[in-house]
C-alpha cells in the first residue's frame, strides 16, 4: 500500500491519524472500541487494521513503557502485513507520521465516525428513494424501518442527538419522481375512481375519512372535492352531485381557481360503483410513496452537507422521516395490520461510552449485544 499524496481528503487523513495515534498510545483503543468500529472507516484496509489492533488488545495487558509500546506497534504492523492485502511496514510508519498529536485519538476517531454517519445515512436514504420511486410499498416500508435502525445505531455510537433544531429542513435535490409521468397519472386516476365510488356509496365516506386525509391527494381539485364530501358526511347531510358542488363552492375552491364547476361535475357524476376501500388504499399508497421519497431526498441533502454536525444531522434526519412515518402508521391502520416493533427513539443526551464523551479511557466494557434482526412483516 503506497503512501497517499499530499492531496489526501480530510476524511482519510483522520483515519490515518487515529490509527497512528493508537499505534503510538495503544491504551486509547480501550475507550475508542466502545463506539468506533472497523466498519466506520471509509478505506477497507484502515478498518481491517483497526480490527487487527483491537484483536491484539484482547491478547494481553496494555503496554506500559515506551519499549513495550514500540514492540506492540511493531507486532500490530506485522499482523497487518500478514492479513491485509497491500499493507506494508512503510505504510504503518506513514500512519504514525500522519498523526499530529498522539494523545488526540478520540478527536480523530470522532472525525472518522462523523464521516461514517454521513456516508451511512446517504447510502440508506438513496436506497429508500429508489424503492419509493419504483413504486414498491413493501420495500419502501422495510427500508424506512432500516433507516431508523441505522439512525438508532449511529446515535448510540455518537452519544447524543439534537432534536431541538427549529431550522427549516432543506428541499430535496430534485422534484420527487413520482410527481411526473405515468405514476402521477395513475395516482390521479385512482383519485378519480375513489371520488366516484364515494359518491355512489356515501355511507362509506366517514369510514374512509378515518384513515385517508385530504393531503393524500395529488391533484388539488380532487383534494377539494374530497374535503367537500367528507364535510357533508361529517355533518350528516345528503351527498349527491349538487350538494357536492355546492359544498366545494362554499369552501372557496371555485373562487380561488382550485377547480371548476365542470371538473367537479365530472368527478362526482354517477358512474360504475367501485369499492371505496380499494381505491382509498391505492390513493394512500401513492401518498406514502411520495412522502417517503421526499423524506429520503431531504436526508440525502442533509448527509451531503459537511457543515451540519453529526448530532444535528441525526436529529434532522428523524425530523425529515416524520411525514413518511405518519403515512406508514395510517397505512397500517387502514389495513388493520399491527405496527412494527421497531425500537423506539433512543434516549437523548451524552452516553457514558460514546464518541462525544471526552474523558480518558475507562475499564474495558463487555461487547455490546448484537442488534436484533428486523421482524418479518
Amino acid at each position: 500500500m503506497s503512501v497517499d499524496s499530499p492531496g489526501l481528503s480530510p476524511q482519510l487523513e483522520a483515519e490515518q491519524a487515529v490509527l497512528g495515534a493508537c499505534l503510538l498510545v495503544p491504551a486509547q483503543l480501550d475507550s475508542l472500541r466502545t463506539w468506533l468500529e472497523p466498519r466506520h472507516f471509509l478505506r477497507p484496509a484502515h478498518g481491517q487494521f483497526f480490527a487487527v489492533m483491537l484483536a491484539q488488545l484482547d491478547e494481553g495487558p496494555l503496554p506500559a513503557t515506551d519499549d513495550q509500546r514500540r514492540d506492540w506497534a511493531l507486532r500490530a504492523m506485522a499482523s497487518g502485513m500478514g492479513t491485509i492485502p497491500g499493507f506494508s511496514a512503510s505504510y504503518g510508519q506513514s500512519l504514525i507520521a500522519a498523526c499530529p498529536t498522539a494523545a488526540h485519538a478520540a478527536a480523530y476517531g470522532r472525525m472518522v465516525l462523523e464521516t461514517a454517519v454521513r456516508r451511512s445515512l446517504e447510502q440508506h436514504a438513496h436506497r429508500l428513494l429508489a424503492a419509493a420511486e419504483s413504486g414498491s410499498v413493501r420495500t419502501t416500508v422495510d427500508l424506512t424501518a432500516s433507516l431508523h435502525r441505522v439512525i438508532d445505531q449511529l446515535t448510540r455510537a455518537w452519544g447524543t442527538i439534537d432534536v431541538r433544531s427549529t431550522k427549516p429542513l432543506p428541499e430535496p435535490d430534485a422534484p420527487v419522481g413520482l410527481l411526473s409521468g405515468r405514476a402521477a397519472e395513475a395516482a390521479r386516476d385512482n383519485e378519480r375512481m375513489l371520488l366516484a365510488s364515494l359518491v355512489e356509496s356515501p355511507t362509506r365516506i366517514s369510514e374512509v375519512a378515518s384513515w385517508l386525509s385530504d393531503g393524500d391527494f395529488l391533484a388539488p381539485a380532487h383534494r377539494a372535492v374530497y374535503q367537500a364530501l367528507a364535510a357533508l358526511a361529517h355533518r350528516g347531510e345528503p351527498v349527491d352531485e349538487l350538494t357536492a358542488l355546492w359544498e366545494v363552492q362554499r369552501r372557496g375552491a371555485l373562487a380561488d381557481g382550485t377547480t371548476t364547476v365542470e371538473e367537479v361535475r365530472t368527478l362526482v357524476a354517477p358512474g360504475t360503483p367501485g369499492d371505496p376501500d380499494y381505491w382509498g388504499e391505492r390513493v394512500l399508497q401513492a401518498s406514502l410513496l411520495r412522502a417517503s421519497a421526499t423524506s429520503a431526498g431531504i436526508v440525502r441533502v442533509l448527509a451531503l452537507d459537511a457543515s451540519v454536525s453529526a448530532g444535528t444531522l441525526l436529529g434532522d434526519s428523524l425530523r425529515a422521516l416524520e411525514p413518511a412515518d405518519r403515512l406508514q402508521q395510517r397505512h397500517r391502520a387502514a389495513l388493520g395490520t399491527p405496527a412494527s416493533d421497531r425500537r423506539g427513539p433512543v434516549v437523548l443526551g451524552v452516553r457514558r461510552q460514546a464518541a462525544t464523551r471526552t474523558a480518558g479511557a475507562s475499564d474495558r466494557p463487555a461487547r455490546p449485544a448484537a442488534e436484533p434482526s428486523p421482524p418479518r412483516r
